[in-house]
């Protein structure tokens, strides 16, 4: 009978102490720092956000439409020149319109753009073009 109530004063002991121990907030100090980096105003306006290999990407669009690749840190990784009539490696059209976003997803970025007239255009990141909507 003494082993019983040992082992139920025991078990109830152990619990109390469980829950004490975790109803308690844990605060834990990082020793982090945000990522500052500059970027120049020349890359025009901020088009897109995406996720790559590593880290967070802007991906900017100038007024003469071209578009740049920039890191968290500022340090551009990319730029696409657009073209008017002769076709450019790697180049995308003017007629596509402005860029207004970007995914990425298993085969790679994704580029987004929308003509004057309203037309939407999938764009791969080589030039690409994988589909196109036309609104009414």
């Amino acid at each position: 009978m003494v082993k019983r109530i040992t082992l139920v004063l025991s078990g109830a002991v152990l619990a109390i102490a469980v829950y004490l121990s975790g109803n308690q907030n844990a605060s834990v100090a990082f020793a982090y720092s945000p990522t500052r980096g500059t970027v120049p105003k020349s890359y025009g306006r901020l088009a897109a956000v995406i996720p790559d290999q590593i880290g967070t990407g802007l991906i900017f669009e100038d007024a003469e439409g071209v578009i740049r690749f920039v890191s968290m840190t500022g340090m551009k990784e990319g730029e696409l020149a657009r073209y008017d009539q002769t076709p450019t490696h790697g180049g995308i059209p003017k007629s596509y319109g402005h860029l207004v976003g970007a995914v990425v997803n298993p085969t790679g970025t994704g580029l987004v753009f929308e003509d004057s007239a309203g037309v939407i255009r999938f764009v791969t990141i080589t030039g690409k073009e994988e589909g196109e909507l036309t609104r009414n």
